[in-house]
């Protein structure tokens, strides 16, 4: 029995100086003078826990547990980054400061304020604060412009005694320059437009511009510039009673847009089938799983839908078969339609504003098909717009 205790003592010693042996030491961080350069760092941490100084620091007014760190921006861009505590129950407040020369004397004597700081109890569940772009969230505040060769002091505090240490994750972008013209795809006139560009892997909107009056917009977007993320990223327009448009860059081609004109047409909304100007959503054989070429259809009812709130559409859903249908042509047509509904509905549409008909096989494309591609065009969902 004594030689289980004391291996099962000398395994948990094991794991724990192990553990401790990975976390970046911060113990001697706790004012201006020794901030940590953390400059060369993309991920920094995790540390171990800042130290308490049992005194009660400048700014941070009710405990003492203060880190310092210093760094240098590396490229242009927004600044943002997340403070994220190992015990997601600790309370991590910070502060944002310029440096300016004797910054730290300066600090000491009150001189100073930050340029962002966080004093919020953590709303989100994992206890993370920092920058974000928008900075809306209670847990953020709004992302720094900065430059490279622009130098920062971050100071944290952990609100709580027996606190764990904490990661700082830097999330900086950079901007890049794109124009373009939006146009009408029939008679090529100008269009006042908005134009949205949106990183898909967080959904985050990162910039919103408008054409000018002569339908040409210049404007800067956004890149991640984060070490192994490699997020998409969409640029999406669209115009009052047209029907949006929208394209998906990966990452790789984002970075390629400096400088680049991007140009679209859009489709006018008109009462009725829009077959041509919104399209259509095809099936595979048998089946309510849409081929992958409709998923941009798909895609873009859904914006059209939340961009317009009066709109109204009936999903009409068609099968390839003999005339005249049967109960089974009938059912599956109708379920292609319900499965549209459903995305636009687990999307946030109102299903008041949808309504489904299965229409069978008697309005085919092609009533005798003499090709896997004839039959195709048949098993379809066509979109009618009752009010826009």
């Amino acid at each position: 029995m004594k030689k289980f205790l004391l291996f099962s003592l000398f395994a948990i010693f094991t794991i724990v100086y192990s553990e401790a042996q990975n976390l970046v030491d911060i113990s001697n961080t706790s004012d201006c003078e020794h901030a940590y350069d953390i400059s060369r760092f993309h991920i920094f941490g995790p540390t171990t826990p800042p130290a308490e100084t049992g005194t009660k620091s400048l700014d941070f007014t009710l405990v003492k547990h203060p880190t310092w760190y210093k760094f240098t921006i590396q490229k242009n861009g927004i600044l943002l980054f997340d403070i994220i505590p190992l015990n997601s129950k600790d309370n991590y407040d910070f502060m944002l400061f310029r440096d300016e020369p004797n910054f730290c004397a300066k600090y000491k004597a009150g001189e100073i304020k930050p340029i962002r700081s966080n004093f919020n109890p953590p709303a989100n569940k994992k206890g993370i604060t920092g920058l974000s772009y928008t900075g809306d969230e209670s847990d953020y505040e709004e992302g720094v412009p900065v430059k490279a060769g622009d130098v920062f002091y971050l100071a944290l505090n952990n609100m709580y005694r027996n606190g764990k240490g904490h990661t700082v994750l830097f999330k900086e972008l950079k901007t890049i320059k794109i124009t373009g013209k939006i146009t009408d795809v029939k008679n090529g006139k100008l269009l006042k437009a908005e134009i949205r560009w949106r990183n898909l892997r967080n959904n985050n909107l990162y910039v919103s511009s408008q054409t000018e009056k002569k339908g040409s917009y210049e404007m800067e977007i956004l890149l991640n510039t984060q070490e192994n993320s490699f997020p998409k990223y969409e640029l999406c327009v669209y115009a009052d009673k047209y029907f949006p448009e929208f394209k998906v860059f990966s990452t790789e081609e984002a970075n390629k847009l400096n400088g680049q004109e991007i140009n679209f047409a859009l489709n006018k909304v008109k009462k009725g089938l829009n077959n041509k100007t919104l399209g259509v959503i095809y099936f595979q054989a048998n089946d309510v799983n849409i081929v992958p070429k409709s998923n941009y259809v798909k895609k873009k009812l859904l914006k059209f839908m939340k961009l317009d709130p009066k709109a109204k559409i009936s999903l009409e859903g068609h099968t390839n078969g003999l005339f005249p249908s049967t109960d089974v042509d009938f059912k599956l047509s109708t379920d292609r339609a319900e499965v549209i509904k459903k995305y636009l509905v687990d999307n946030g549409i109102d299903a008041s504003r949808i309504e489904t008909e299965g229409m069978g096989s008697k309005n085919e494309i092609y009533p005798i098909p003499e090709t896997e591609e004839e039959e195709g065009f048949n098993r379809r969902v066509e979109i009618n717009v009752k009010d826009f």
